[in-house]
């Protein structure tokens, strides 16, 4: 189910961001009125096509869905020659900078419709998980706080209300090289302020940025109370109900949630003891966990499950009216892409590590949880995805939109385009940079499927 999920996931999230970034390129051609003679979604056989519109432009959708492509009318692909209404309306007879506006527009889409899918997440309200710690290595947060837990309420001065804009916001510091100062709170609400000092090198570590600067997350603790039980499994067989707390089994005390789990994965097949703790009064069952085989190993399995309530003290609804979501929407997309420039540009220089670099199968894996997760959580990964599609698109290298962008500006400062000889030796060279990048995000995500 899992696997059809990422897959239904990955299909929707490249066929809207490809659609759509297309369709850029579409639209403005449109309007300077250039013909298109193909708006396709998709390489390969085409499985669908049809011709529609004035011009007759056909609309296909190809077998391969890594990608798409607009076809407009270019006048030295045509051996027949053409009346002078037709000649206006190929790309190559416009003037520079609508070329370069049509091209562009593909990228610009993609960030539009990164607002697009913000907006809609900020105003309907995305659930996260507070950002709580336990402590920072090689840091004191108090000496004479006693705290279990500290919240982080802003990061250089940037509130932080859910883990993803912490984490956002130490990239976009550690990216400039910026100091990290922590604003934390306690328990008691008291605040204190800790000034994080990182390795430079930290970018090129393995692991997650969060572990790396020291910041030890605080794991919620389930209490072992019973949240769910799956039909006609062990638990509901042996009559455990619904709230129930498991104090003790075969006399060993049961402290939390990991410490039943625990049991119950050595247990398999086993006869089990429990106390029970039922409407305040206790109670004796017998458990036998099934035996579930994963990777040659047996583990017991009950088919219970915490009570997610729980989880309450930790999660936050971060929401905003209207206009403030219109507003944090553009503002974070300008954040996302100043940052994914920046990443970029560190890992061409080879200061950040190779292995975040994602390929199709991560793609697909990420969109099929965050669609098991809700239409919210969906949007807020295809803004994501779309940003860095747009920004992709804009650097620098032939074959790709921001290539052509580059002979375009050239023109624009000589008055004379670039010659085609060199646009083909450049666009050899793109294709063998993008071809590293794409075998370099295949072997990522063939190592993370293996691992």
């Amino acid at each position: 189910m899992e696997i059809i999920q990422s897959i239904v996931g990955f299909f929707i999230a490249i066929g809207i961001l490809v659609t759509f970034h297309e369709f850029g390129h579409f639209y403005i051609a449109r309007l300077f009125n250039v013909k298109v003679l193909n708006f396709s979604i998709g390489f390969g056989k085409k499985i669908y096509t049809k011709k529609a519109g004035i011009d007759n432009t056909e609309y296909s959708i190809g077998l391969i869905p890594l990608g798409g492509y607009v076809k407009m009318l270019e006048s030295r692909e045509s051996n027949d020659s053409m009346d002078v209404n037709l000649l206006q309306r190929c790309f190559d007879k416009q003037s520079v900078y609508k070329k370069f506006l049509i091209v562009a527009a593909g990228p610009v889409f993609n960030l539009i419709l990164a607002v697009v899918f913000f907006i809609f997440v900020h105003f309907s309200g995305i659930t996260g998980m507070k950002p709580y710690i336990t402590s920072i290595d090689n840091h004191s947060i108090s000496s004479l706080d006693t705290s279990e837990k500290y919240e982080i309420i802003k990061v250089n001065g940037s509130f932080t209300k859910r883990w993803q804009d912490v984490r956002v916001e130490v990239l976009n510091s550690v990216v400039n090289s910026k100091e990290l100062t922590f604003t934390v709170k306690s328990d008691a609400n008291d605040t204190s302020f800790v000034v994080v000092n990182y390795d430079k090198d930290i970018l090129q570590m393995d692991g997650d940025i969060i572990s790396n600067i020291g910041l030890n997350i605080k794991i919620p603790e389930f209490p072992a109370v019973i949240g769910s039980i799956e039909k006609n499994s062990p638990a509901s067989l042996a009559g455990l109900e619904t709230g129930d707390e498991i104090v003790s089994i075969d006399n060993t005390k049961i402290e939390n949630w990991e410490s039943l789990s625990s049991i119950l994965k050595l247990s398999p097949d086993k006869i089990l003891q429990l106390r029970v703790l039922r409407d305040n009064k206790y109670t004796n069952l017998v458990l036998v966990p099934s035996s579930n085989i994963t990777d040659n190993k047996s583990f017991g399995y009950a088919g219970i499950s915490p009570d997610r309530n729980k989880l309450n003290d930790y999660r936050v609804m971060v929401k905003y009216p209207f206009f403030e979501s219109i507003y944090k929407s553009i503002v974070l997309t300008y954040d996302y892409s100043v940052l994914t420039f920046k990443m970029i540009y560190e890992l061409f220089t080879g200061q950040a590590n190779t292995n975040n670099i994602s390929g199709p199968l991560s793609i697909a894996e990420f969109s099929g949880k965050s669609l098991s997760m809700g239409y919210v959580y969906f949007a807020y990964l295809l803004a994501i995805l779309s940003i860095s599609l747009g920004v992709l698109n804009l650097l620098p290298i032939p074959v790709l939109d921001g290539g052509h962008l580059v002979y375009y500006f050239i023109e624009m400062l000589t008055g004379h385009p670039v010659s085609e000889k060199i646009q083909l030796v450049a666009q050899q060279f793109g294709l063998l940079i993008l071809f590293g990048i794409m075998i370099l995000a295949f072997y990522n995500d063939y190592m993370r499927l293996i691992g």
